[in-house]
């Protein structure tokens, strides 16, 4: 029996791809490695955030005093903690972020009073004051307000805290006291009238009590 061998050849083909095909899948890949970097970024913790909130805490904010006379501001309730005290109207002082925190917690009437005011847009922003200090004057518009004519005065008085009006009140008074022709009368009266008082006659009986004490 005769053995037969088989002379095939073995064939082989090579596989092609469209160009189309080719840049469908360099696109897929692409995406593929967002998707991985987005992922990876979101699994990290989120120290840059962190080093942030951390000098934030750290920076000073200026304040100024709009009280006439002396102000105490505590960093804990019933005057406990630091005190920041404040000896005239108009005085300046830096305050640690950190400890501002604490008196606008533990000082409200005197935060929203605008007793004394912040000169800080970011820190009021994010201490959440932007409604209250639409009603605040600052110690420059404080001072400017004896340049409005009545009109203008009487509308902005009006809209004034209470707080705010009692140190006009004092300002008015150590005008008056130093020079009696320093304030228009006709910002005196609508003093006056909106807080029921007689600033001219307090100013007198002030002096008159001097008079007798020196005599």
């Amino acid at each position: 029996m005769a053995n037969t061998k088989s002379n095939t050849k073995k064939t082989t083909t090579k596989e092609t791809i469209s160009k189309k095909d080719y840049e469908d899948m360099q696109k897929h890949m692409k995406e593929m490695e967002e998707m991985i970097k987005n992922l990876t970024a979101n699994s990290q913790p989120s120290n840059i955030q962190y080093i942030t909130n951390v000098n934030e805490n750290n920076k000073d904010v200026t304040l100024t005093s709009l009280t006439v006379g002396e102000l105490n501001l505590s960093t804990e309730g019933y005057g406990q903690g630091v005190i920041y005290t404040f000896h005239n109207y108009g005085e300046e002082q830096t305050v640690p972020y950190d400890d501002l925190k604490k008196i606008i917690r533990n000082n409200k009437k005197f935060i929203e009073g605008g007793n004394v005011f912040i000169n800080d847009e970011d820190v009021i922003q994010s201490q959440r004051l932007a409604n209250v200090y639409k009603k605040l004057l600052s110690y420059e518009e404080m001072n400017k307000i004896f340049e409005e004519d009545r009109n203008t005065f009487e509308k902005i008085f009006k809209n004034m805290t209470k707080n705010q009006k009692e140190t006009l009140r004092g300002i008015i008074f150590e005008k008056l006291e130093k020079d009696a022709k320093s304030v228009d009368m006709n910002i005196v009266q609508i003093l006056n009238d909106d807080m029921n008082i007689d600033i001219v006659a307090d100013v007198k009986n002030k002096q008159e009590i001097f008079k007798d004490i020196n005599k």
